[in-house]
């Protein structure tokens, strides 16, 4: 049955669409990877660190796949690629259930990987530039606001499926991510489209934005590529990348080690989840309000702070206090790696170059992404503790803060 264009603007459809896929994606096969690491070292028997090298595989595959993003969307287009990703993704939870060994977990990373460059932030950037005229910023947050929703669902759910006794128990966890995968993929093939219906792509403003959250033509990639800026935005975005990392999987495990109970780590969880909501909304609004320079700056802060509040943390009244706020803080930092990078692509160079830098910057932030477990990891190894991956990654912060502002600076010029 045909829907009446007169009666439905299709791009709400859309909007809805990319929100599930985001809800899968990014929340619940994503959120809440930490809380599965105990249980499935303990159960197979693995070493921690060489658990952790799944993560390095998945990022490593984003890395090499999101270089072709560009290309692999201009010759087959958004929907087949959002299609292969959802099916990556629904693969993935399947090779960890019937996992026996640390090579399935392995596989299960390389295919995650591939499922969250077609299905991930990078997907639902373009999917939006192609839909929407103007508000980028709210309509990008709000589509990566799913994350957060997705996420807390994950952690009310999982969490009890896990930990309720049996050594395997992870596994039904597993089976249940991918159902539903596989029930957002048929949604995604029956009712998402590449284009508006008359087969465009949404114009952009030749001349640089009046108002934020709308496109402009920009830089061809021949000229963005003569850039100084570029590739220092590039290496930025790496940087906060492997800073963020340790937001993610490192703090459960952290927590973990501190004492503090499955309980309230779950709930942690679920509150990072919820707020995670706020915070992406958040970004877009203060992104179409203030502009590039006061969204980074505010998600910037939050990651710094989090950084100092859990270096400083322990097991006592006080630290669960500040685990929560770090929690709440942490909420805001990352949107830096989902959320602005497709507004700073956006603001940067335009729509001219906008899926071949975006790639860039995407493969960029899953190679930080890729190292920042590992490092962790080995700092933990080192020295018996993670708190200095929390000091060394305030450090790199304060310098990408920094220098953020020479590169907004000259890149307005």
């Amino acid at each position: 049955m045909k829907l009446n264009r007169s009666r439905l603007d299709y791009k709400w459809v859309i909007l809805v669409v990319c929100f599930l896929m985001e809800f899968i994606c990014l929340g619940f096969c994503s959120s809440n990877v930490g809380l599965y690491t105990v249980p499935i070292t303990s159960a197979l028997n693995i070493d921690r660190l060489t658990y952790t090298y799944w993560s390095s595989i998945r990022y490593a595959v984003q890395v090499i796949v999101a270089l072709y993003f560009g290309a692999l969307v201009n010759r087959f287009g958004i929907k087949k690629m959002a299609c292969l990703g959802m099916l990556a993704l629904t693969g993935a939870p399947v090779a960890r259930a019937m996992a026996t060994n640390v090579w399935h977990i392995y596989l299960a990373g390389a295919l995650h990987g591939l499922g969250i460059v077609f299905c991930g932030g990078t997907m639902a950037g373009a999917v939006i530039r192609r839909w929407f005229k103007q508000d980028i910023g709210k309509y990008t947050g709000i589509v990566m606001s799913a994350n957060g929703v997705g996420g807390a669902i994950a952690a009310q759910i999982i969490s009890p499926i896990i930990n309720n006794g049996e050594t395997f128990g992870y596994r039904k966890a597993y089976w249940l991510s991918a159902a539903i995968s596989l029930a957002v993929t048929i949604v995604i093939i029956i009712f998402l489209r590449d284009n508006p219906g008359d087969g465009s792509v949404v114009a952009a403003n030749k001349k640089k934005q009046a108002s934020r959250g709308t496109m402009w033509t920009g830089l061809e990639y021949a000229a963005v590529k003569k850039k100084a800026y570029f590739y220092i935005a590039a290496a930025l975005v790496f940087l906060t990348g492997i800073s963020l990392q340790s937001i993610g999987s490192i703090t459960i495990v952290y927590l973990t080690d501190l004492g503090f109970s499955p309980s309230y780590i779950a709930t942690a969880a679920t509150v990072s989840s919820l707020v995670f909501t706020v915070s992406k909304l958040t970004m877009g609004a203060v992104y179409d309000k203030w502009g590039l320079r006061v969204a980074l700056l505010m998600g910037q802060i939050a990651g710094l702070a989090t950084f100092v509040l859990k270096g400083l943390l322990t097991n006592s009244t006080l630290g669960i206090v500040m685990a929560m706020t770090a929690t709440v803080l942490s909420c805001f930092a990352t949107p830096l790696e989902t959320v602005m990078i497709p507004l700073l692509t956006n603001d940067l160079f335009g729509s001219a170059s906008y899926a071949k830098v975006l790639g860039i910057f995407m493969a960029m932030n899953s190679l930080g992404l890729c190292l920042g477990s590992p490092l962790g990891e080995a700092l933990r190894r080192l020295t018996g503790s993670y708190r200095v991956c929390f000091w060394l990654f305030a450090v790199v912060l304060v310098g990408v803060i920094v220098v953020f502002q020479f590169v907004l600076r000259t890149a307005r010029k």
